[in-house]
């Protein structure tokens, strides 16, 4: 029986996500402009590019939402290069996975342009026999089709797919279509711990206890 893993990045492999978060309030600050009042509930309802306009229409001195996101993207490399870290245990759980011989694929919503320079840069790149991100598939993650192309192109069947991510619409998006679901603890989802908790299949703080993690993909 063939089994897939699949991974997200930010928030569950890199411990990245309130970088991320910072890229608004940093830009309002350096423009001297006021900052968003409801900042932190305007973020969690919005994905990065639809935040960028969002900005862009409120604060009409601001550069246009795509200047706004390359700014961003080039922000964030420095940020995966000198400030972001992994999530405690990650790589000794994916060289677990490797030398057990599974499929293992990364699937995010980060721009691939800037995902791999990530990857690339934590050594990561060996563990992943590939990489797919909503920019490629043309759909976020509150659709399942990129988890449906992750499972296609592995030849497994959804229920022999297990998912590791931190966010809850994704989270709810592959118990949707059946796929086994482990959920990261992560501080950007910190309003969604009991619906997470709820929808996943396992819940977790990082990934230290392999024999728990082999446990629940061997199921």
């Amino acid at each position: 029986m063939k089994k897939l893993v699949i991974f997200d990045f930010d928030g569950t492999i890199a411990d990245s996500m309130w970088t991320w978060d910072a890229l608004g309030r940093e830009t309002l600050e350096e423009k001297g402009l006021s900052p968003l009042l409801d900042y932190e509930s305007v973020i969690r309802t919005m994905s990065v590019p639809d935040f960028s306009r969002f900005l862009a229409e409120k604060y009409p001195s601001l550069s246009p939402a795509d200047e706004l996101m390359a700014q961003w993207h080039n922000k964030m490399v420095y940020n995966y290069l000198n400030r972001v870290g992994l999530k405690e245990g990650i790589v000794e759980f994916l060289e677990h996975l490797k030398k057990s011989g599974v499929t293992v694929y990364l699937a995010s919503a980060t721009r691939y342009d800037v995902l791999i320079q990530a990857v690339k840069h934590f050594g990561l790149e060996k563990y992943f026999d590939y990489i797919l991100t909503e920019e490629c598939v043309g759909a976020t993650k509150r659709e399942p089709k990129i988890y449906l192309m992750c499972a296609q192109r592995a030849g497994c069947n959804l229920e022999d797919v297990y998912l590791f991510e931190d966010a809850a619409h994704a989270v709810k998006t592959a118990k949707s279509i059946g796929i086994k679901v482990c959920a990261l603890s992560d501080y950007s989802m910190r309003a969604h711990v009991d619906e997470i908790k709820a929808t996943a299949d396992m819940y977790i703080d990082d990934f230290t206890n392999i024999e728990g993690l082999k446990k629940f993909i061997e199921e």
